[in-house]
C-alpha cells in the first residue's frame, strides 16, 4: 500500500479540426460514416462529450443528436444513441455497427428527410491533449474531494478516455484504488457506473454517490432539488 504512487490529477483540451464535410440527410450520414478518418468517428461518438453544449441534450453523441434536432427522425436517433462505443475494441465495429444502423433505417423509410439549410452535421476530427494538474492525491477521501472540484475536462480523461487508453479497459479512479487495496465494493461500484449513457455532470454525481457509499466518514449525498 505504501509503494502506491500517488493519484495524478491530469486535464486535458481537444484541438479541434474541420473537415470541410457536412452532411445533409441520413443517406449522406452513412456515406460519411463509411469513409471518414477513424479521429471523425472518434470525436462525434466519443469526445462530443467535451463540448459544453452537450449537457443540453440527451443524446450520447453528435449523430444521434443530429438526427432527433436537425432532421426530425426520432427513430434513427434513438437507435444510433443507443450505441456504446466504448464496447468496441477498435474502430473497425464500431463503424460497422453505425453503418449497419443507418442501412436498417433507410431500409424502412419511404423517403429521406433533409434537414433545413444551416442545420447541416459538420464533421471534424480531433485530438486530445492531455496536461498535469500537478495536483497529487493520497487517499481515497482525497479521491473524493477532488471528484467534487475537478473539472468536467478531468472527469473525461479519467474516465472515457481511460477506458481506450488503459490496457484494463478500466477508469483511472478504480485503477488506483485497486493498487492502493481499497475496498472491493467501491471499485466494483465505479466500474459499474454506465458512464457513456451520463452527461459529465451526471457523472459526477454518480462517482460521488459510488463513494460515500464506502468511504468512511464521507458526509451524505445531497439530494437534487427538482
Amino acid at each position: 500500500m505504501d509503494e502506491t504512487e500517488p493519484f495524478c490529477v491530469m486535464d486535458c483540451s481537444l484541438v479541434r479540426l474541420a473537415t470541410g464535410r457536412t452532411c445533409s440527410n441520413l443517406r449522406e450520414l452513412l456515406e460519411a460514416i463509411r469513409t471518414a478518418p477513424e479521429a471523425v468517428i472518434e470525436h462525434h461518438m466519443m469526445r462530443c462529450a467535451v463540448a459544453d453544449h452537450f449537457e443540453l441534450y440527451e443524446f450520447p453523441n453528435d449523430f444521434a443528436r443530429w438526427c432527433w434536432t436537425a432532421l426530425g427522425d426520432n427513430v434513427a436517433a434513438e437507435e444510433l444513441g443507443l450505441i456504446d462505443p466504448y464496447r468496441q475494441y477498435s474502430s473497425g465495429p464500431l463503424r460497422a455497427m453505425l453503418v449497419n444502423t443507418i442501412e436498417g433505417r433507410l431500409w424502412g423509410l419511404d423517403h429521406v428527410r433533409w434537414c433545413r439549410p444551416g442545420l447541416e452535421l459538420h464533421l471534424i476530427e480531433s485530438r486530445l491533449i492531455a496536461y498535469d494538474t500537478e495536483e497529487r492525491l493520497n487517499t481515497p477521501s482525497a479521491l473524493l474531494d477532488a471528484i467534487e472540484q475537478m473539472s468536467m475536462r478531468s472527469l473525461f480523461y479519467h474516465v472515457h478516455e481511460a477506458r481506450r487508453r488503459t490496457e484494463g479497459r478500466s477508469d483511472d479512479f478504480s485503477a488506483w484504488l485497486e493498487q492502493l487495496g481499497a475496498d472491493p465494493g467501491l471499485i466494483s461500484a465505479l466500474r459499474a457506473i454506465d458512464f457513456y449513457f451520463l452527461n459529465l455532470s451526471q457523472l459526477r454525481e454518480a462517482l460521488i454517490e459510488a463513494f460515500r457509499r464506502y468511504v468512511a466518514g464521507a458526509p451524505p449525498v445531497p439530494r437534487s432539488v427538482a
